[in-house]
């Protein structure tokens, strides 16, 4: 494999800091497709729409593929073929989950897994709170008996680092979820990079994302896989600015803690657009895109970066004269952002 590192007793499979941080299912599969520049158009022609549940308190938000969410981003790209192993498979087949994990990152697959974060020494759950949470393996070291992984172990930050044999296999043996939901179904993804897959990018396609973002269009595909009458508690696009302000000033009102994801979410939002941006400029797919777009929607980027810093403040002091600079910023930002988009649009001649 690409750029992988091996030597007698070791091997650590490639990996970069994702693009995306605020769930695992997105940051675990981009440590892998940030590697590679040729899954570069598969990422930057997704993550554009995104979806928020009005009753956000109950709920969550994220960015939408056209999937039930049963399934993960995984399985809709080309560029990673996917193998899922019953927990129960693993623990009755080999004689330790260690074993099964060498045996995989030899075999090149990345191995995905839950785990409980009250035996992970990395992690400020470690001995404190049992919940389990997915944790990501991308290498490991026979001499000193550890794993590379990553997750977000302290903080709520994405980081990267190593865990020992014993820590991890009492973290995976022990009391599989009792404290709550697993979203991996009882299952370890494996995770292969498919060198072999020719990607086809179309620079129409993405700025009718955009659009169809910037429009707050139900996605397509949504009625085929999401049933019931959930549409209506939904916000698309757009959109999800009106249920952030609402979230963000009943939550404020009340001096209750705020949840920092969905803030994170939009920033995480606009550091990929305009890393979106940056990619068509420089390999010129849109003549209507030139670097005052890039600069003008990286201060947005910016914006939403103090956002999610105001919110962690917020949290920190229970500051009540933050909490009115908070829902400034999001109309603010809610504002830039359209009139950038309005704008350039108008520009953009499909093709």
């Amino acid at each position: 494999m690409k750029n992988s590192t091996q030597t007698l007793g070791r091997k650590i499979l490639p990996v970069s800091y994702p693009m995306i941080t605020t769930y695992t299912q997105h940051a675990h599969l981009l440590s892998i497709l940030t590697h590679y520049e040729c899954a570069h158009p598969w990422i930057f022609s997704n993550y554009i729409q995104l979806f928020i549940n009005k009753d956000y308190k109950h709920h969550w938000g994220d960015f939408y593929f056209p999937l039930t969410y049963e399934l993960r981003p995984s399985d809709a790209c080309k560029w990673i073929t996917t193998q899922k192993i019953h927990r129960d498979t693993v623990t009755t087949k080999w004689d330790s989950v260690i074993h099964f994990i060498i045996e995989n990152i030899n075999a090149n697959n990345y191995v995905h897994t839950m785990v409980n974060y009250f035996y992970v020494p990395l992690s400020d759950r470690y001995n404190r709170l049992q919940l389990h949470h997915d944790i990501f393996v991308y290498g490991y070291d026979l001499d000193r008996e550890m794993l590379y992984v990553s997750d977000f172990f302290k903080n709520g930050v994405y980081s990267q680092a190593e865990i020992s044999f014993t820590d991890f296999n009492l973290a995976f043996d022990t009391n599989h979820l009792t404290t709550n939901h697993d979203y991996l179904r009882k299952m370890v993804y494996l995770y292969r990079f498919n060198d072999q897959y020719q990607d086809k990018f179309s620079a129409d396609t993405l700025v009718n994302s955009i659009r169809n973002y910037f429009t707050k269009q139900t996605p397509e595909y949504w009625q085929m896989f999401n049933y019931g009458g959930d549409r209506d508690n939904l916000d698309f696009g757009m959109q999800i600015y009106t249920t952030l302000f609402n979230y963000a000033k009943e939550t404020l009102e009340n001096k209750a803690m705020l949840d920092i994801r969905p803030f994170h979410l939009i920033y995480d939002h606009k550091k990929i657009m305009t890393l979106r941006f940056k990619y068509l400029y420089d390999n010129q797919h849109l003549i209507e895109l030139n670097q005052e777009h890039i600069d003008e929607f990286t201060a947005i980027e910016l914006q939403a970066k103090i956002l999610v810093n105001l919110a962690i403040k917020y949290n920190l002091t229970k500051d009540t004269s933050i909490s009115e600079s908070l829902q400034t910023l999001i109309t603010n930002i809610e504002n830039e952002e359209s009139i950038f988009l309005e704008r350039w649009l108008k520009k953009v001649v499909i093709q």
